[in-house]
């Protein structure tokens, strides 16, 4: 959805309630753009976006939060907003200025399928076997992970299957 927009950009909006709970290395490091404004409106102007949009947008959310289910910010609460695309945790409203807008894009961290290979990063064929001078590491490399992976886990099989292929190479 984010790449169908203009430019293939989307805003994540926070207000002054919320902002203090963001990750300081996500939201804080230098060079990270955000854009503030005390009023929804005066916010959707420094993004782009048609100020009674948004503020319909945002007034829409907060109406449909389901308050019966309190917020806790350390589990996946199940305090959900009626949306689309859906929020099915951690819906608060967005109500208490300043308010604060960051532009967000895809991007693909590495590929969760890949290469089959030996632990030494030779790439195998359908049957099994080495293909001669072939060798994989890092992100082509298949088979590590699924669902998930831990952070920093694709750089560290790079260097860990890269020195493996690059010692029998």
């Amino acid at each position: 959805m984010i790449l169908q927009q203009p430019d293939s950009v989307a805003w994540q909006v926070f207000d002054a309630t919320l902002r203090p709970m963001l990750r300081t290395e996500e939201y804080d490091m230098p060079g990270i753009s955000v854009q503030t404004a005390d009023t929804i409106e005066d916010l959707a102007a420094k993004i782009g976006v048609g100020p009674d949009r948004l503020a319909k947008t945002v007034n829409d959310y907060n109406t449909s939060i389901d308050t019966s289910i309190p917020f806790d910010p350390n589990i996946k609460d199940g305090r959900r907003a009626d949306t689309t695309p859906a929020k099915s945790n951690w819906a608060t409203p967005l109500e208490t200025g300043p308010f604060y807008a960051y532009g967000v894009t895809c991007g693909i961290t590495f590929t969760f399928g890949g290469l089959k290979s030996d632990t030494h990063g030779r790439v195998l064929d359908e049957k099994g076997g080495h293909i001669q001078g072939l060798y994989v590491c890092g992100e082509m490399l298949g088979g590590l992970f699924s669902g998930n992976y831990p952070g920093g886990s694709g750089l560290a099989a790079g260097v860990v299957f890269g020195r493996r292929a690059g010692t029998i190479a």
